[in-house]
């Protein structure tokens, strides 16, 4: 029988880590391709994630409890691999929550009225780690919470903002801007970081594991669909460019174009929640990867140091460079997504099927060819990301 209890819980907790600052960036990106080359890349990278999601819990399923990227990459890369993993693990979520800080503390401080500066930016810090610190089951409660506070406003800002769509606007067709576009869809879509923890909080049970991997990734899917339908159709070509350029979140664009005030609460509203959920994902996931790294406990007085050390890089070189939220979404997404959501789970499925000849699930189909395949488009995006900078 299956548990649809933890496939809720699941499914939220990986819709809620994916939902986040990246929504805010895909349509700057993906807008000035037009609606249907966006959709067109954005479900080929859905499906991309989705398969290295599924190798990644495969992974998982051959490890110890308690395990992480270190331990994975250590038992079957090595000493160096290990280091690599850890390295690149710690670059992509410092990023990630780098651009979180970026985005949602000025949303929160506006919310209350706090004072632009370092005190919004300590608050939010102050909000979320205190959630992350307490626990497990506060973490899911709280995620919960907030996964349909922001399900609620983002059909809100759906209908009132609807009135804004333009047909001529949505038959707009350039396919070549989406040579950019990987890296930030990598961004809006991972997700995988949650895994490890999710493995041991549902207790390895492997149905309730893949439905709640593609429920909670279809759930992400969806929202991206009707989101960039939303923006590419109401929002011209200029404006998209001139918010990309000084580093705001689409939100920005779509209150400037508007007008409308309530259209602008609300949209400021869907975005601190949709930050949120992913804030409290990817710090539950470094607070487990930091654990696992310095060989500490993950509860009581250990918890809090970890929360600090998660909290506090974020917090100041957010407040440093306010305008770091575009940059730190595509360069996550660039290298440190397709490293360890693309060519990470699928090496060490490759070495775990065919060099140490592990028992396997098999849970994404395909074998030696499909792994190749996904090989090839993480080394596609790191590139992709590099012409991107220099350019």
């Amino acid at each position: 029988m299956t548990n649809w209890k933890g496939v809720i819980s699941g499914s939220l907790l990986i819709a809620g880590t994916t939902i986040g600052a990246g929504m805010l960036g895909i349509p700057l990106i993906t807008g000035q391709a037009g609606l249907w080359p966006a959709l067109a890349i954005t479900g080929v990278i859905w499906l991309y994630m989705l398969a290295t999601g599924f190798l990644f819990l495969e992974v998982m399923l051959w490890m110890p409890k308690g395990s992480n990227i270190l331990s994975m990459a250590g038992r079957f890369m090595g000493v160096k691999g290990q280091w690599l993993a850890g390295a690149m693990f710690i670059f992509l979520y410092y990023c990630l929550m780098v651009a979180y800080f970026a985005a949602g503390a000025p949303l929160l401080g506006d919310l209350l009225g706090l004072p632009a500066g370092f005190g919004s930016y300590l608050f939010f810090a102050a909000v979320f780690g205190v959630i992350v610190a307490i626990g497990t089951k506060m973490i899911d409660r709280a995620n919960i919470a907030l996964t349909v506070a922001m399900v609620v406003f983002f059909f809100l800002l759906i209908v009132d903002g609807s009135q804004a769509v333009s047909t001529e606007r949505l038959m707009f067709a350039n396919w070549r801007p989406l040579l950019f576009a990987p890296p930030f869809l990598f961004s809006a879509f991972g997700y995988h970081n949650i895994i490890p923890p999710l493995t041991e909080y549902l207790k390895r049970d492997v149905k309730v594991l893949k439905l709640s991997i593609w429920l909670g990734t279809l759930i992400p899917l969806l929202f991206y669909v009707m989101w960039q339908w939303l923006v590419i159709g109401a929002i011209p070509q200029g404006v998209l460019q001139e918010t990309l350029a000084a580093g705001l979140p689409v939100t920005s664009a779509l209150q400037k174009v508007t007008g409308n005030v309530t259209l602008k609460a609300i949209g400021a509203l869907f975005a601190l929640f949709a930050i949120a959920t992913s804030t409290i994902g990817v710090a539950f996931s470094l607070v487990d990867f930091l654990g696992d790294g310095l060989k500490v406990a993950r509860k009581g007085i250990a918890r809090w140091g970890l929360c600090f050390l998660t909290f506090a890089p974020p917090l100041i070189l957010t407040f440093i460079d306010p305008t770091i939220f575009d940059k730190a979404l595509s360069v996550a997404g660039g290298f440190g997504e397709a490293f360890l959501n693309g060519f990470l789970p699928v090496v060490l499925v490759w070495l775990g099927r065919y060099k140490f000849r592990l028992k396997d699930q098999r849970l994404v189909i395909g074998g030696k060819t499909l792994l190749l395949i996904l090989l090839i488009g993480s080394i596609t995006a790191a590139v992709l990301e590099i012409i991107y900078l220099v350019t």
